[in-house]
């Protein structure tokens, strides 16, 4: 399908819908495209490691099973907590924190998702954080509106609510958290699992706690209330305290950052 075609698919699906319907942006955004998309990244798995993001549809999930059974291929697959966290009928017309890309679709194919991830057809959770001056969230504006959800912060706590529901264990989010995207980027030696020799960067969490996040931290943004998890009072897990490569940089109790950045990058 060419770009003209895509476009021409965004303008008919908007066609009989004002702007702020979401379900013109979801009929805008076809399955089917991100159907073609991972057929191709898994065609393409036959010749290195091939890796699909952001994952919304789980109609995929079938394609993804056989390429996964197949050892001459390599593959691996995120999804992103607001896939496994809202379906399309929790988001009013209008509320442009949103849209993104793929779409958030049915309750059915997020159980589906589920389904994948507790089964290890899905490897990881990632963020697909992407914040932006509010001028660009277009608030009432589907059509036109930056796409991404903010909240990083907040994504954790995101996915062992949903997790909890589902019986979902902490080794679980370890692994699709921590262990299986540092193995992506080939930073197991040092990094991903609480051993010794590795690097220490680990977080103390409370994973018993309700609440909503903004009701005992404050939201450490540059434009603030821009997040959908912010103010949800049936969040499920607080953050404690964070250590990076053995420092502790932030406290959790007191809702404070400590010292000066001891973070590095890692340049793969």
């Amino acid at each position: 399908m060419t770009e003209q075609e895509l476009m021409q698919q965004v303008q008919e699906s908007f066609k009989n819908d004002n702007p702020r319907s979401y379900q013109a942006h979801l009929q805008s955004r076809p399955p089917q495209w991100e159907q073609d998309a991972v057929e191709v990244v898994c065609q393409a798995a036959s010749f290195c490691h091939m890796h699909v993001v952001h994952l919304s549809y789980a109609g995929c999930l079938d394609v993804i099973a056989k390429t996964k059974a197949d050892p001459n291929k390599r593959l691996s697959v995120e999804t992103c907590p607001h896939y496994l966290m809202f379906d399309d009928t929790m988001i009013p017309d209008g509320d442009t924190r949103f849209k993104c890309f793929p779409p958030i679709r049915d309750a059915d194919n997020r159980e589906r998702l589920w389904q994948g991830l507790v089964g290890a057809l899905i490897d990881m959770v990632a963020s697909d954080h992407s914040p932006c001056e509010p001028s660009l969230r277009r608030p009432g504006n589907m059509k036109d509106a930056w796409g991404g959800l903010t909240g990083l912060q907040y994504q954790l706590a995101a996915t062992w609510t949903e997790a909890y529901r589902r019986k979902a264990s902490l080794l679980d989010m370890a692994r699709w958290w921590s262990y299986n995207p540092c193995k992506l980027a080939g930073l197991t030696d040092t990094k991903g699992s609480l051993e010794a020799g590795k690097q220490a960067d680990f977080c103390w969490w409370d994973p018993r706690h309700v609440a909503a996040p903004n009701s005992y931290s404050h939201e450490y943004h540059r434009w603030k209330g821009d997040t959908v998890y912010a103010s949800d009072a049936n969040l499920r897990g607080r953050i404690l305290g964070t250590w990076v490569n053995g420092a502790e940089v932030y406290r959790g109790k007191d809702d404070v950052h400590l010292g000066d950045p001891v973070g590095r990058f890692h340049v793969g």
